[in-house]
């Protein structure tokens, strides 16, 4: 896995607070991620960016998703054998078509709504080894 500290124009795209203030800093990695919606059925993806407050997540394969705006998701966010549980909400949805997957790939945005005190740790330890240009694997 490679990390790359956001370029200015990542960074111009990070999710914006109600106030149109950024809320975390963005960190580009490519790191395997788990989601489960409603139900048991499990769907795999990859990370475009992370932050303390959220992800983008995408997969190469075409597929339709059941995740819509809104949608609640149980998150596994990988660093070698361990991994960061957390819950999330979508917040975005990048359609193919859209003028944003002309240069990125499809996928969605998603606002960590519930972590442990101790996953957060682990999550702050992982974004704070990607700052310093550390691999996750």
């Amino acid at each position: 896995m490679s990390s790359v500290a956001a370029d200015d124009r990542d960074a111009g795209r990070a999710r914006e607070g109600e106030h149109g203030q950024r809320q975390a800093a963005r960190v580009a990695v490519d790191a395997f991620v788990k989601v489960r919606g409603e139900g048991s059925r499990e769907f795999v993806f990859r990370t475009r960016d992370l932050s303390e407050s959220g992800l983008f997540l995408y997969t190469r394969v075409g597929h339709s998703y059941p995740f819509r705006i809104g949608s609640n998701l149980d998150l596994e966010l990988y660093d070698y054998d361990e991994y960061v549980t957390c819950e999330v909400v979508v917040v975005r949805v990048v359609e193919p078509g859209s003028p944003e997957s002309d240069h990125y790939p499809t996928g969605f945005g998603v606002r960590i709504s519930s972590i442990a005190p101790e996953q957060r740790k682990r999550l702050v330890d992982m974004l704070a080894r990607l700052h310093k240009g550390e691999d996750l694997y």
